[in-house]
């Protein structure tokens, strides 16, 4: 969109304010020399945040060298690792006084493994919700929380109740 407006005219009204340009690679050489124009003024305060996929960035900075020197900091966003998400479920736990047994970390390996694919990654909400499943089902009052509580199987040595294998294995 930035390509069918004035750019000077538009940042000029967000003067020491911010703005975040989707697709950035999909601006035109015309468009970039404009913007960079812009940028090199004095005491403007912009925040100007690029938006693109890697491959497509790395295409704009390389045919855009004067960009580089403009945009000083640069953060390429990587989609979670199974190993990653697995962590952030067990430090989540542990913040809600809960611990995971190993048997309970192979479980959520294959829930994320199930949900994982091509068309959509896991998030870190859904790891939560992973977790605050995992808690409910592990507080349910049955026979089986009953005998662990009777045989001090539910606690460990920390103290916190302990989500299982069974716990994460209610979808």
């Amino acid at each position: 969109i930035l390509n069918k407006k004035d750019v000077t005219a538009t940042l000029s009204k967000l003067e020491n304010g911010a703005v975040i340009i989707e697709r950035a690679s999909r601006m035109k050489a015309e468009t970039v020399k404009k913007l960079l124009k812009v940028l090199e003024q004095e005491n403007t305060g912009y925040i100007i945040i690029l938006e693109d996929v890697k491959p497509a960035m790395n295409e704009l900075m390389e045919s855009n060298e004067d960009l580089g020197r403009v945009f000083n900091l640069r953060i390429d966003l990587e989609a979670l690792d199974d190993q990653s998400l697995v962590a952030f479920a067990r430090r989540y736990a542990e913040e809600l006084e809960y611990s995971i047994d190993d048997f309970g970390v192979l479980a959520l390996h294959t829930r994320i493994a199930d949900m994982q694919t091509s068309d959509h990654e896991v998030t870190i909400a859904e790891v939560q919700e992973m977790v605050e499943d995992a808690i409910y089902f592990a507080n349910k009052k049955n026979p089986v929380h009953f005998f662990d509580i009777l045989v001090g199987k539910r606690y460990d040595e920390e103290d916190m109740i302990i989500l299982r294998e069974r716990d994460f294995m209610h979808y």
